[in-house]
């Protein structure tokens, strides 16, 4: 068999393959070792290349400073502040945002550079509210693409400015689950009746922004008397809603927070009793505030029958609203119920208007619940003056010992606190949603008890002062 004719290269066309391989290689090795700018930018190089005007200046707030970087670029525009402070980790944190943030805009712009009407633009906005020594600095990143391509969203950095440590919702809340879930069922109902969003609002989807777990209230600002919100564009209204938030009073959601961002008992008309009494007659009246809770009140309710012993429970009506069953239990029991207000505000701070409808509606739940009025009211942290008292109409009673559950959490102390303090007819104040309260309560009952006090009710403490 013969072998097919193969015609043989000329060693000229051998020549020209090997020159052409060494030009390119030539090329390759200069473009890449020997020449300054790289082939392709990364985005770090893409950010740093790309002209701006950076200025850093002092702030209203001391340890705080304001940078500002805008480009005039009208391929890529944009104006960006942040805040730096005294410490360096958390500069770094919001500096890693600000980077990221920026180098993906021009990044993504960059792409579309041969767009016919390219639009584009990153504004990064600051926010910045203090209470006491905590910042809250809130950013608001609108970042467009194209005419079709565009986002806003809101990331806050939060500090305690005197250490430098950072906080966040479970630091607010003392890491309780229980606070958590009531935080958000007071979110979800705040953020209905607001009337600027309201209307608008896909409730299932705010439901589901607002389930309790701690990721999903990472953006938050922490102001003097309120606490502040955030949700992105979109995620719980149309997008032509804009940004929606929510504004939440601290004093209505003072029971639920760590004690170092609560605020203190007033106890303005606290005094002990000022008839004589029957020293061999010893009585003490025990008082639960900020309840029902489906948990803690069940388990206190447990230990007074254990020790068949009466007490009166202040209630707030955004809590009777979720478990009236509860609170007839209570009832059923043979305790008192008295009224709290609806959302546990310093009424002293309100209008006329805005106590008589705390009052109100709260009254109104416990009727529901109950079929009768409440037995007495007691103002949260006992704020009340003249002006209180005359818009009312229930008798007002605070407390002469306070355990101070609210602030400690701690079950041992509460047996101590009340022995610092402990007198006839006292009025004992203690609070059933902290579940450190019904772990101490039953070494009170037991030693109360050993020492010959009956536990009544406020209707029947009161005769004595």
């Amino acid at each position: 068999m013969k072998t097919p004719y193969r015609k043989r290269r000329g060693i000229w066309i051998d020549l020209l393959l090997i020159s052409t391989i060494a030009l390119l290689g030539s090329a390759i090795v200069y473009l890449t070792v020997l020449n300054d700018e790289p082939i392709f930018q990364t985005e770090e190089q893409s950010a740093k290349d790309t002209p701006s005007n950076i200025s850093e200046e002092k702030s209203s707030f001391p340890g705080v400073r304001i940078v500002t970087d805008i480009s005039n670029d009208e391929q890529m525009p944009f104006a960006i502040q942040y805040p730096l402070t005294e410490h360096e980790t958390f500069n770094n944190t919001v500096l890693s945002y600000i980077n990221e943030a920026k180098d993906y805009y021009i990044s993504m712009m960059r792409l579309q550079q041969n767009v016919h009407d390219l639009t584009g633009e990153l504004n990064i906005s600051l926010q910045t509210f203090a209470h006491e020594q905590y910042y809250s600095f809130v950013l608001t990143n609108k970042t467009i693409l194209s005419n079709t391509e565009h986002e806003t969203t809101v990331t806050t950095f939060l500090i305690d400015n005197k250490t430098g440590e950072t906080f966040n919702m479970q630091t607010l809340l003392n890491h309780n689950e229980a606070s958590l879930k009531s935080f958000a069922n007071h979110v979800q109902s705040e953020m209905a009746k607001n009337p600027e969003f309201a209307d608008a609002l896909n409730k299932d989807k705010l439901v589901a922004a607002t389930q309790p777990n701690w990721e999903a209230f990472e953006r938050f600002a922490l102001k003097e008397d309120t606490l502040v919100v955030y949700f992105n564009e979109g995620e719980i209204a149309p997008v032509e809603v804009g940004l929606p938030n929510v504004e939440i009073s601290l004093s209505s959601i003072n029971p639920l927070l760590a004690s170092n961002f609560q605020i203190a008992m007033e106890a303005e008309d606290t005094t002990a009793p000022t008839q004589n009494t029957d020293p061999s007659h010893k009585r003490i009246a025990l008082t639960f505030d900020d309840g029902p809770h489906p948990e803690v009140t069940k388990q206190i309710l447990a230990l007074l029958q254990k020790y068949e012993a009466k007490a009166t429970f202040f209630m707030l009506g955004s809590r009777v609203q979720y478990y009236p069953s509860l609170v007839q239990e209570v009832r059923v029991a043979g305790h008192e119920i008295g009224n709290h207000t609806w959302t546990h505000p310093v009424l002293t701070k309100m209008s006329a208007a805005a106590i008589k409808k705390e009052y109100e509606t709260t009254e109104q739940a416990i009727k529901a619940a109950i079929g009768q009025p409440s037995a007495f009211f007691r103002p949260p942290y006992g704020a009340i003056n003249d002006s209180v008292r005359a818009l009312i109409p229930r008798r007002s009673v605070n407390w002469t010992i306070d355990t101070l559950d609210w602030k400690h959490h701690d079950p041992a102390k509460l047996l101590p606190m009340i022995q610092k303090s402990l007198h006839n007819n006292a009025i004992v104040l203690m609070h059933d949603i902290h579940q450190s309260t019904a772990d101490g309560l039953e070494p009170v009952l037991q030693y109360l008890q050993s020492e010959g006090y009956e536990f009544v009710t406020v209707s029947e403490v009161l005769p004595y002062y």
